[in-house]
C-alpha cells in the first residue's frame, strides 16, 4: 500500500509533528493538527511500533498519549480499519513524549525523600523487553530490580541490578548529582552485569531530573531512565 503511494508521489515529506497516539482493538492511530485529523499507522518499523506501544503500556485501551514524532502523512487511506480515518501515517522516528518537551516544575531533594523508586523502563522500553534488545533472554527472576531510595541529609542507597550501593545525592539546577558512591563487589553475569555497567556509567554524570505523576525520570547522554514510586513491602 505505502509503496504504491510513494510511487505516485502522494506522500508528504517527513516532518516533525506533535500528536496523540491511541492503541487498542482495531485502533492504531495518531491524531494531530487543528482541526484534528486522525491517521492509521502504516509501514512503520517494528522497533518504532514497540516504542509507541510502550507509551500506552499500563493504560486503559484507547487512552490518548501525547507524543513527538518524525513522520510522513498521506491523505490516502489504508485498507481495512484504516478506511475509517483521514489518511495514513508512517512514523519514522519516535522523538519523545510531550512531557519531555514541556517545561517541568523544579524538583528538590525533598521531593525524592522517603520514597522508593523502582526502575521500570530504559529509553521507553520495559526491562524485560530491554533485556531482549540487549541480546539476553527475558527471564528477570534472578535480577535485583534496580532502585533508588533517598533519605535524610542527602543520603541515597539502592542497587544496580547486581550490587548494592550508597552515597550522597544533591539536586542542582534541575540535575541530580550522585557522589561518594560505595558499592558491594559481587560479580554478576548476563543481563544483570550489563545493566549494572550501564547504570554505573549513568550515575557518574549529572542527570537531568523530572517528576511526572508518580514517575521519576532521569536523563543523561541520550539515555532515559524511568522509575516508578513504590512503597516498601514489609
Amino acid at each position: 500500500m505505502l509503496l504504491l503511494l510513494m510511487a505516485t508521489g502522494c506522500v508528504a515529506a517527513p516532518q516533525s509533528i506533535t500528536g496523540f497516539y491511541r492503541y487498542g482493538h482495531e485502533v492504531n492511530t495518531v491524531c494531530t493538527g487543528s482541526p484534528e485529523a486522525c491517521y492509521w499507522l502504516v509501514d512503520t518499523a517494528p522497533e518504532v511500533r514497540q516504542q509507541l506501544r510502550q507509551q500506552v503500556a499500563g493504560l486503559a485501551p484507547y487512552a490518548a498519549v501525547c507524543v513527538r514524532l518524525m513522520a510522513e502523512i498521506s491523505k490516502h487511506k489504508a485498507d481495512g480499519f484504516g478506511l475509517d480515518y483521514d489518511g495514513s501515517i508512517r512514523v519514522l522516528e519516535m522523538l519523545g513524549s510531550c512531557e519531555a518537551q514541556a517545561a517541568a516544575p523544579p524538583v528538590s531533594l525533598q521531593d525524592l525523600q522517603h520514597r522508593r523508586w523502582i526502575l521500570d523502563r530504559i529509553d521507553a522500553i520495559q526491562l524485560s523487553e530491554y533485556s531482549v534488545a540487549q541480546g539476553f533472554d527475558d527471564d528477570l527472576s534472578a535480577l535485583k530490580i534496580p532502585d533508588l531510595d533517598f533519605g535524610e541529609q542527602g543520603f541515597v542507597s539502592g542497587n544496580t541490578g547486581c550490587n548494592q550501593f550508597q552515597g550522597q545525592a544533591r539536586v542542582v539546577e534541575r540535575q541530580l548529582i550522585l557522589s561518594r558512591l560505595a558499592t558491594t563487589a559481587m560479580l554478576c553475569d548476563g543481563f544483570a552485569g550489563a545493566l549494572e555497567q550501564q547504570l554505573q556509567q549513568a550515575y557518574r554524570n549529572p542527570l537531568d531530573l523530572t517528576i511526572v505523576a508518580s514517575d521519576l525520570i532521569l536523563r543523561a547522554s541520550g539515555r532515559e531512565l524511568r522509575y516508578r514510586s513504590r512503597d516498601w513491602v514489609q
